[in-house]
């Protein structure tokens, strides 16, 4: 437990949490308003945000029904921004962005590729980690590692907002840093370093700051889809130069439909779902010289139970899927049973 202690030390250094998710607002204001009516899911506001909710494509409405009702006008009234401003948060977190190039997003550069620069730069991920996460574990392996790509950039992104001197005092290593980014291969990352970096992504899953860009779990997935872009596709991508679909993938992909959608076209939620049907998937056979993957899949599966290899993991059903999109529209015996498994799996950090 000395161990645990230091390494969630680190999360004393973040910014402060913003006043709450709109969606939280949202289901607040529909319950003072409303006293015994269920709640609406998120599931009730991605309806009438999406003409097509079932499309990972869909263009969404301008103006939903929803606001037209009292609640909404107290919920802009309440967060103190203009409403297409607070409209345009809610689809944040509603996972309803997309990443086309040009179009969504401006892609970074860095990335040889206006694709995977587009993921990246939406996921707010550095080109330098992106390559360092690439050349460690492989294209036919990295989108499992997604975790520890946002984990550096998180452990940078608290670095540079920390002055060195109280970096120790907040469990901030930067050493954990430096030695990734030193790394060749797969067997030169420790299982503290790996532990470090997974560590402070499920305190971010579990601990969302509002108002703050891209939540985490969208974050995730559109650094998963980079890495997904990079590796090419055989018998051709599955969209078209100008970021829209191919016809082939132009509809909605059905249950058991196991082709890979055109990512950057793709809502946010969208990406995700891909994302965890690929971790559903067997991994690929490790090659000799990909020898550690299997101890660092083990290591990310018994942390970070939200990129298990094998099956939805328990953070997913706890913090963020169907009407959990945010930790603050779940339950509080569901958020601390989650905390809980986090601290337990952490205690397993040898002394």
């Amino acid at each position: 437990m000395r161990r645990l202690t230091w390494l969630l030390a680190v999360v004393t250094a973040a910014p402060p949490t913003a006043a709450g998710s709109v969606l939280g607002r949202l289901q607040a204001a529909h319950a003072a308003q409303l006293p015994g009516a269920a709640t609406p899911t998120s599931a009730h506001y991605v309806a009438q945000l999406l003409p097509d909710p079932a499309s990972p494509y869909s263009d969404p409405i301008a103006m939903p029904a929803f606001t037209n009702e009292v609640y909404w006008a107290q919920v802009v009234s309440d967060m103190g921004s203009p409403e297409p401003v607070v409209l345009s948060r809610l689809r944040t977190e509603l996972g309803l962005g997309r990443a086309r190039p040009g179009v969504d997003v401006t892609p970074a550069p860095g990335f040889r590729d206006p694709f995977v620069s587009a993921h990246a730069t939406r996921a707010g991920l550095d080109a330098d980690i992106f390559w360092r996460m690439l050349d460690i574990h492989g294209h036919a392996h990295a989108i499992r590692f997604a975790t520890q790509a946002l984990g550096m950039q998180l452990l940078r992104e608290q670095a540079l907002a920390v002055e060195p001197a109280r970096h120790a005092a907040l469990g901030i290593d930067t050493g954990v840093f430096h030695r990734v980014m030193g790394a060749r291969h797969a067997d030169e990352m420790s299982d503290h370093d790996l532990r470090y970096l997974d560590t402070l992504v499920q305190h971010r899953l579990l601990h969302p700051l509002r108002g703050t860009g891209l939540p985490t779990v969208w974050r995730i997935a559109r650094i998963a889809a980079a890495f997904r872009d990079a590796r090419g596709y055989l018998g051709g991508s599955p969209c078209r130069p100008d970021a829209t679909p191919d016809p082939r993938f132009a509809g909605t992909l059905g249950p058991g439909d196991t082709r890979t959608p055109c990512l950057v076209a793709a809502h946010d939620r969208a990406v995700h779902s891909w994302y965890v049907d690929a971790l559903r998937e067997p991994a690929p056979a490790a090659t000799p010289a990909h020898g550690a993957m299997a101890r660092l899949g083990a290591l990310v599966a018994a942390l970070l139970p939200l990129l298990d290899m094998f099956a939805i993991a328990e953070v997913i059903d706890a913090a963020v899927a169907d009407d959990l999109v945010s930790v603050e529209a779940a339950s509080r015996a569901d958020a601390e049973a989650a905390s809980e498994r986090a601290a337990r799996l952490t205690c397993r950090i040898p002394e």
